[in-house]
């Protein structure tokens, strides 16, 4: 079964998965990325108005083969 490596990025720091995770399809590798995207999100969030979380998924070669974002955009809106 291929091995998976996740790397999260946002615009305060970055962690490179050395471990990864095992997948059975590109798929499975995919859905990963996405689902790791909401919890790191609870783990950072709220930071301030605007904030953008990056998964890229790299094979065993260290290529990047997938990349997913979750943005954060708040704003107060005119109260007149």
């Amino acid at each position: 079964m291929p091995r998976f490596f996740f790397d999260i990025q946002d615009q305060h720091r970055s962690s490179i998965d050395d471990m990864g995770i095992d997948c059975a399809t590109l798929s499975a590798a995919r859905d990963a990325a996405i689902d790791a995207l909401p919890d790191v999100a609870r783990d950072v969030l709220p930071d301030g108005d605007h904030h953008v979380i990056t998964v890229s998924v790299r094979d065993a070669g260290d290529k990047i083969i997938f990349m997913a974002s979750l943005t954060l955009k708040a704003g107060w809106l005119d109260q007149n």
